[in-house]
């Protein structure tokens, strides 16, 4: 009875967890969604870039919060504009359809 109660679980757990063993299909299949993704990348990069500059020049109130957490988290934020825009850069660039191994 332990095996057939195994089996049956291992069974269970092949079928729940098929979608999760197959190759995952290329979010990218059309020119059309990469350019979508690209101007998002640019989106964020560039909310993310005007929070930073907001958040850099408003002063906080000194005994709430410390000025090293805020331009902490200024910084952070420029860092991921930055990441966001070379991201959208990528992104914009044509696929390579043959990569020379040479």
């Amino acid at each position: 009875m332990l095996f057939m109660n195994f089996a049956v679980a291992l069974v269970a757990g092949l079928v729940l967890f098929e979608p999760f063993t197959r190759a995952p299909n290329s979010p990218f299949t059309t020119p059309r969604m990469r350019r979508n993704l690209a101007s998002r990348s640019f989106y964020q990069a560039g909310v993310a870039f005007l929070t930073a500059l907001f958040i850099a020049t408003s002063p906080p109130a000194p005994e709430r919060i410390s000025p090293l957490v805020v331009l902490s988290v200024a910084l952070l934020l420029v860092c991921a504009s930055i990441y966001w825009i070379v991201r959208g850069k990528r992104l914009l660039k044509q696929p390579r359809v043959f990569n020379n191994m040479y």
